[in-house]
Order: C-alpha cells, then sequence, then structure tokens
C-alpha cells in the first residue's frame, strides 16, 4: 500500500520517488515570513518531534521549513510540498495553504505504509503541488434532534482540519437558544463553551460561522425585534466569532404578524422583502461597522428546487448583493445534482450560492445512519456560481466522518473526485471503520429512498430461483460475524445498528438454510427461521430492513404451511 492511499482530500498534482525522507530527528523551521503566518503549520508539525523519540543518526538531522509566500503562484489556500533526500519545503499561498501542507506532509507519515526497517518516521520523495477549487469547504450542524456535544465539535474541528475543511457552521435546531430563544443571551457557561469552539477552528483554519434562526418568531419590521437580533450576535462577537448567517428554514411561508404584512404586504412572496430586510439591517448595523471581513450568508424559506417564483424574485432585487444564499438542491434531501441545477437555482436567487448538501443527515429517521460516500454530484463545476458545499452530517458525530471525509474530498477537486475510492480512504484512515465495513457497506445507499443494497438484493433474488447462494451466504456471514469489542467513538455509536445486522444476518442464513434444505425437512425448520426474523425486525435500528425481511418472508412461503 503506498502513502498517497492514507491522503484525503487527495493532492491536485503529484510525483513521487523511490527513496524515503527520513523525519525521526527532523527539525521545524519557519521560514522568513512573520511567524504568526506559519504559526498554526509549525504547531502542528510539532507532531513529528516527540519528545521521547530519538533524535538524528548517521547524518545531519532533516530540516522542514514552512513559508508563507503570497508571490508563489498559487490560488487562495494552495500550497506546494518538497521531500527531499535532506529537506521538506512546505510552501503556502498564505497561512491556511501553509497549514494544508503541512497536513499532507503529517499524512504522508502518519500511515503505517512503510516498509522501511531504518526510519522511525520517514515519507517519499515527492514533489507536491496543491490547491481547492471551491472556496467554501464545510459543515453545518443543522440537523433536527440531539445537538453534538461539546467535545464532539472539537473532535469535529480537529477532522476538518485534517481533511482540508474550512468551515463550521453552527446550527443546530434543538440548541434552543439558536432558534426558539434566539432573542436570549447565551448563559455564562454556554457562552464559554462557543469561545473555545472559536479559537480550536481559528488554529486549523476552519471558519466558525455562528448562524440565527429567528423566523419562527419574529416580527420582522420592528426596531425592538432587530435590535435583539444584533444584541443576540454582539454577545458572540465578544466571545469571537466573526462571521454570521441567519435562517429563515422551516417556518411558514406567508407572513404571520399584521404588522409585518402591513410594511411588507400580503402578495405572493412578501416573506422575501422582510426577510431581505433583516438581512440588510444586519448587514449594515452590525457587520459594516465592525468591519467584519466577510458577508452574511441566509437561508431563504424557499430554499429547495431551481425555479424562479415570487419570493425569489424578490429576494434577488431586495437581498444585498454580496450575501450569500444557501440552497438544498432541487429537493430538500437529493440524490442527484447537476450543474444545470445549481445554474439555475443561481439565476433564480439572483446571488452567488452554496450547497447546503443534505448529506449525510438522519434527522428524518434516526433508525438509519448513512456510511456511504457522497454521490451524484456535479463534478463539472466551471461557470457555476457555487461558492462551496456544507454537509449536513447525521446526529452520530463520529459516524459522520465516513461519510464527510469524501465530502472533503469532493470539495477540495470535484473534477478528480471517485466516490469508490474516496470511501476506500475514508475506512481506512478512520478508527474503527475497516473493523467495520460490513455494517459500512450494508450502510451505505444513497438518496434514502434508494434500494438498501442493490447487491444483497439481486442475490436474495437468486437464491429464491434456487439457483447457488454461496455469494450470498458469504456476505450474511461476515455481517453476522461482526465484532462487538471494537475501541472507539464510531463502534460506540454504532452500536445498536450492530447488534441489529447480527440478527437481521442471521435470519437471512437461516432462510438460506431453510431453502437449502429437502421438501420433506423444511416445516420443521420452518418455525426457527420465522423466529430469527422476529429477533431482527424487534431492533428499532434499520440495517437491510427492506431487503432480508422480504427475502425471509418469500423463504418461509416458498416452505409451505
Amino acid at each position: 500500500m503506498h502513502a498517497l492511499d492514507w491522503i484525503v482530500p487527495f493532492p491536485r498534482t503529484l510525483t513521487t520517488g523511490r527513496s524515503h525522507v527520513d523525519l525521526g530527528g527532523c527539525r521545524i523551521q519557519p521560514g522568513s515570513a512573520p511567524s504568526t503566518a506559519t504559526a498554526t503549520a509549525t504547531a502542528a508539525l510539532r507532531a513529528l518531534e516527540p519528545a521521547d523519540a530519538p533524535v538524528g543518526g548517521p547524518g545531519e538531522p532533516v530540516t522542514v521549513e514552512v513559508r508563507v509566500d503570497a508571490g508563489a503562484g498559487l490560488p487562495p489556500e494552495g500550497y506546494t510540498l518538497s521531500a527531499a533526500r535532506d529537506r521538506v519545503l512546505i510552501v503556502g499561498a498564505d497561512p491556511a495553504g501553509a497549514f494544508y501542507g503541512a497536513q499532507t506532509l503529517l499524512a504522508l507519515a502518519g500511515p503505517p505504509w512503510s516498509s522501511c526497517p531504518e526510519h522511525r518516521v520517514c515519507v517519499p520523495e515527492a514533489e507536491i503541488r496543491d490547491w481547492p477549487d471551491l472556496p467554501l469547504r464545510g459543515t453545518i450542524e443543522g440537523f433536527y434532534g440531539t445537538p453534538w456535544t461539546h467535545a464532539d465539535r472539537m473532535e469535529h474541528l480537529r477532522f476538518s482540519g485534517r481533511h482540508k475543511l474550512n468551515a463550521y457552521v453552527y446550527a443546530p435546531k434543538d440548541d434552543p437558544f439558536h432558534r426558539e430563544r434566539w432573542r436570549e443571551p447565551y448563559p455564562e457557561e454556554e457562552l464559554a463553551r462557543l469561545a473555545e469552539l472559536v479559537t480550536e477552528a481559528a488554529a486549523r483554519h476552519v471558519r466558525f460561522v455562528f448562524a440565527l434562526s429567528p423566523g419562527l418568531s419574529m416580527v420582522y419590521g420592528d426596531a425592538g425585534e432587530r435590535a435583539a437580533l444584533r444584541a443576540k450576535a454582539e454577545q458572540v462577537w465578544e466571545a469571537g466569532v466573526r462571521e454570521f448567517a441567519l435562517l429563515f428554514d422551516d417556518i411558514p411561508p406567508e407572513l404571520q404578524h399584521e404588522p409585518d404584512k402591513q410594511e411588507f404586504g400580503t402578495e405572493e412572496g412578501a416573506s422575501a422583502s422582510a426577510h431581505a430586510a433583516v438581512c440588510r439591517d444586519f448587514a449594515e448595523k452590525f457587520l459594516a461597522v465592525r468591519g467584519a471581513d466577510r458577508p452574511l450568508t441566509m437561508v431563504p424559506t424557499d430554499y429547495a428546487g431551481t425555479a424562479r417564483t415570487a419570493y425569489r424574485d424578490r429576494l434577488a432585487a431586495e437581498l444585498p448583493t454580496d450575501v450569500l444564499v444557501w440552497w438544498t438542491g432541487p429537493d430538500i434531501v437529493v440524490g442527484e445534482i447537476s450543474a444545470r441545477d445549481m445554474a439555475a437555482a443561481a439565476a433564480s436567487y439572483g446571488h452567488r450560492i452554496a450547497l447546503w448538501d443534505n448529506f449525510p443527515v438522519n434527522d428524518f429517521d434516526f433508525d438509519r445512519v448513512f456510511l456511504g460516500p457522497l454521490t451524484g454530484r456535479a463534478t463539472e463545476l466551471d461557470g457555476v456560481a457555487l461558492e462551496g458545499i456544507t454537509a449536513n452530517p447525521m446526529v452520530e458525530a463520529a459516524a459522520s466522518r465516513i461519510a464527510l471525509t469524501t465530502v472533503a474530498d469532493y470539495a477540495w477537486h470535484p473534477a478528480a473526485y471517485d466516490p469508490a475510492r474516496s470511501h476506500e480512504r475514508a475506512v481506512r484512515l478512520l478508527p474503527g471503520a475497516a473493523e467495520l465495513l460490513p455494517l459500512v457497506e450494508a450502510c451505505s445507499s444513497w438518496p434514502p429512498g434508494a434500494d438498501q443494497s442493490p447487491e444483497l438484493t439481486s442475490l436474495c433474488a437468486t437464491a429464491l430461483k434456487g439457483e447457488p447462494s454461496e455469494r450470498l451466504r458469504a456476505e450474511l456471514t461476515r455481517l453476522a460475524g461482526l465484532p462487538l469489542d471494537v475501541p472507539g467513538p464510531i463502534a460506540a455509536e454504532l452500536a445498536r445498528w450492530v447488534a441489529a445486522a447480527k440478527d437481521m444476518a442471521v435470519a437471512g442464513l437461516a432462510a438460506l438454510d431453510l431453502l437449502d434444505a429437502g421438501p420433506d425437512a423444511r416445516p420443521a425448520r420452518a418455525p426457527a427461521v420465522a423466529r430469527a426474523l422476529a429477533r431482527a425486525e424487534e431492533h428499532k435500528a434499520n440495517v437491510l430492513r427492506r431487503v432480508v425481511p422480504p427475502f425471509v418472508r418469500a423463504a418461509l412461503e416458498q416452505a409451505g404451511p
């Protein structure tokens, strides 16, 4: 296995040599730029210098130099990495690029790929030139259900930095201070946690975007309500937040308050005027006066689909031109999003858009997990007014990283994205995922309405016809043999799906045994098969529920009364 098989996102251009570069006693050296420009990169690279490791060797230790050079001819966040026999040089177009170059070097040095016996830590000789295609690459904690814990979020920010995701949007629907009680300031303890997240995000070059959802109760035209919105934002600004979003999703499409009806009208699309006015007020009276570097982002009430509407026409005319609009695709949760869809949506809003990708979110069915790769997203995006992608993950923070690793790969360089290859790398990289591979495969279908496993569905149909079923038996045996003692947070989160998968596989194997039995033996065996199916269906966790139970019932029917 090659070292490059452990890098996500995969570099744009690279060449490797046959020799290794010994980093066992390396010295980390910032370049001549101000130390603040390379501080995060050099801090990350200190992981190559464990205090208890032997230093040096027969020759001089390798120097790892990190520079920032805006004149290097690299796009924003780009970097070059050159690893030669006696020197490693990372040059970033900016501090983020230098940090990403450091992450690539750490990825090269981290995996157990090398067969080199004399080096404690080494990387292949390599020349890499790399940069992202999409300016915005991240996640949005925007699901309904139990919000992530603070520890989940801190680990997610570290994960984001490793995989060059540059944004995290704080928008958990069931944080009352985000949505229902948006006017109320955060308690001091909660505010301190937000401040810690902001600090961690900055250290990982992740934009921390704080979102508020006032639309359930806000009187949009009321000056006091707008002041309350700015006051809430001021509280988190003081905690270090510098980027904001206003969300008007999942609320009634019509204006609800009489003062708003009088000010903005009652005709179709009038609520867009109200939402644009709130955004304009926030941008002018809060962001502009504080010199915020980044413009506002907003979610419209009409956030899915591609056609022009009265709401979108008003929004296009009245929303400040620099406001970024989030959009979920042709529908809310989708399997396919084409470049044509993206272009049509941007045209309908009259603004640049960002894809709020409801993948791998499971808040519409908490009994399912989606562990497969991102699929069905356009990869040729030239000329499309798409700022980027923010993926909406599952309630299960650690398990979400399997899918989110592939999102990072897609967002960095869409034209080169290979879902299967990316998913293979994600499973390899995340502790616990490889040990649970049969479950990951069984829960990899997307979109939610798709066949949960086309392969197993086909194998089940073949077995019911009386044809050889060795492959089906082998796959079900793998699933039945899932280990129960895998360490780590992914396995802990997926424990109930592991239990469900094992019982579902046992039921499927019992049905196979029934089909393989002689006609005279089947009636005696059928009750045990029915009991195995009942046990499998007692689980709320949904693993192959639309595949195995229909197969087992069909086998029981064939067995007769």
